[in-house]
């Protein structure tokens, strides 16, 4: 007999996971490490153009690449889930749009717009500016970084002073980028009836960075039978390490564990599993 706290992982089953814009994967805190340890196969594609440290590309591109990185695990893998952070979520939507294998899909903070209340009023100033042929320029991260937590946020602070990638990501972020972006979220946008796999979506309602009008956007469109949705009210923008993080690691891994053993319903969704510790942080 199985036990009630034993995770129902399968071999044949990979979760693709997918970092937030320009960063480096530490916007996924501990979430790769805690699903590989309670038993789930995990991969974060290699993304040119999308991720930290190479020259920006066209979003179709990224689609793309992620397209090559699930037909690559294919071969292997008969289920295919995804999971994203921010922007990730967001192309985690879009890749879903375009084809029909993906089992499963855990949105952390999806971005269908930035119109969060940290989010600069000259925002749209800078739509403009690069319509007009204005684009060498780069957007600094500010403060509060996404992140409500004070020591974090302190630690943030001086990596970005010393210019170095952190938890959030780079301290700057090219008009390029940005403009990209904005074409994957109206892509998004325009295509979300097309998705049909299970959702998770967890979003704070003090998100700094965008407005639940993306999470509410996305639950009203897309044709999938299982909508979950869990609402935060103590975290900003990058919930994987941040107040309610171990909430956000739980939730995750209990949907992934529900979907790869097969739907238990509403009355026994939480009585299978029990919370799973996570790593103390050191700050």
């Amino acid at each position: 007999m199985q036990d009630r706290n034993e995770i129902a992982a399968s071999k044949d089953t990979i979760t693709i996971l997918l970092p937030g814009l320009n960063g480096g994967g530490l916007e996924l805190g501990q979430l790769p490490n805690f699903l590989n340890s309670n038993g789930f196969n995990t991969a974060i594609p290699e993304i040119k153009g999308y991720l930290y440290g190479s020259p920006v590309d066209h979003y179709e591109t990224w689609l793309s690449q992620v397209h090559s990185a699930i037909d690559e695990l294919r071969n292997q893998y008969r289920i295919i889930n995804l999971a994203g952070i921010s922007m990730g979520a967001t192309l985690a939507l879009a890749v879903a749009t375009q084809r029909n294998d993906i089992a499963s899909i855990a949105l952390l903070s999806p971005v269908l717009r930035y119109d969060g209340w940290s989010v600069p009023r000259y925002r749209f100033l800078l739509d403009i500016a690069y319509k007009f042929g204005i684009r060498n320029w780069n957007y600094s991260e500010r403060e509060p970084f996404g992140v409500k937590n004070a020591d974090l946020r302190r630690r943030i602070r001086d990596k970005f002073k010393a210019q170095e990638l952190s938890e959030v990501g780079a301290p700057l972020i090219t008009a390029r980028h940005l403009h990209e972006a904005k074409g994957l979220m109206s892509y998004t946008t325009k295509n979300l009836n097309e998705i049909n796999s299970r959702l998770l979506l967890i979003q704070s309602v003090e998100d700094d960075t965008c407005s639940i009008w993306s999470a509410e956007k996305i639950l009203a469109n897309v044709k999938s039978d299982l909508r979950r949705t869990i609402w935060l009210g103590n975290s900003y923008h990058i919930i994987t390490i941040d107040n309610e993080r171990e909430i956000v690691l739980n939730e995750t891994l209990r949907f992934f564990a529900r979907e790869a053993g097969g739907n238990l319903g509403v009355d026994n969704y939480y009585s299978e599993m029990s919370p799973k510790a996570l790593r103390t942080r050191t700050l």
